[in-house]
């Protein structure tokens, strides 16, 4: 079975460290709500670090199980004839049929922080 990626990107040019991410989902190591506008997703390290890769997700207030149960409906869904990977949430709106499911993947998130091991 092939791996299947998730994408994750803040808008803007994404051309600096941080501003976009792509990592295997059999590294994510769980999704868990911060505040009542925050979820975590959280990663094992790309580059074997000991600290884990984790992207934060800004979403409406008190919205956490909906964004959660989207987040888990795009991972599990099935990828046939798709490009190998799955927009998680990209505040650039990607053309249309870039990625497994839609443009922007996750449509109530509104800012993406990401935070690698070796940043």
């Amino acid at each position: 079975m092939k791996e299947n990626y998730l994408y994750f990107a803040k808008d803007g040019d994404n051309d600096a460290d941080n501003d976009a991410i792509m990592l295997p989902a059999s590294n994510c190591l769980g999704v868990v709500s911060l505040t009542d506008t925050t979820i975590g997703v959280y990663f094992s390290s790309l580059d074997g670090d000991a600290t884990n890769d984790s992207v934060s997700l800004t979403i409406p207030t008190s919205n956490q199980e909906v964004v959660i149960d989207e987040y888990v409906s795009l991972v599990n869904r099935n990828r046939n004839n798709t490009n190998n990977f799955t927009v998680i949430s990209d505040l650039n709106d990607l053309p249309f049929g870039e990625g497994a499911v839609s443009s922007s993947g996750i449509p109530n998130v509104s800012s993406v922080v990401i935070n690698t091991a070796g940043a």
